[in-house]
């Protein structure tokens, strides 16, 4: 038979808690990648669009409001990226990018995260196989002597 590969090494190197704590890790590390699936399908599928009435804001920052879509179709939700103070929250025809239920102040703000998430989570998952493929404690030269 071929010689084993580097990932059977790996796990045949760890104790029972430590392979469950990698696949574990790995499997967190999917998030990321997953919330920047979610930010590159909104950036390729949402609309150009204007609020349709006004938009509310709380003092946290976050901002609700509706908007029409084309085909005639409204949505409504939260619009990220936009603040203001409590006396312009008045203000209509406010341009954002849409879909049914969520909104962006600025459309490129979805793939600046996009990128962000996706840099996040490849390191991630770099530093936790490096973490899992470095030796073990032990002696360093194999005599027992340092």
């Amino acid at each position: 038979m071929g010689a084993p590969s580097r990932s059977a090494d790996l796990m045949r190197g760890l104790k029972s808690w430590q392979r469950l704590v990698l696949v574990m890790s790995l499997c967190l590390l999917v998030l990321p990648f997953w919330f920047a699936a979610e930010n590159t399908y909104r950036f390729v599928d949402g609309h150009h669009t204007t609020t349709d009435g006004y938009v509310r804001c709380e003092e946290g920052g976050l901002c609700h409001g509706t908007w029409q879509l084309p085909g005639g179709q409204y949505g409504s939700g939260e619009i990220t990226g936009m603040r203001f103070e409590y006396d312009e929250e008045l203000i209509t025809d406010i341009p954002i990018f849409a879909d049914r239920n969520w909104g962006v102040r600025e459309r490129s703000s979805l793939i600046v995260r996009a990128v962000a998430q996706s840099v996040g989570g490849a390191l991630g998952m770099s530093l936790v196989l490096f973490l899992a493929g470095r030796p073990r404690g032990g002696p360093r030269d194999g005599d027992g002597k340092e």
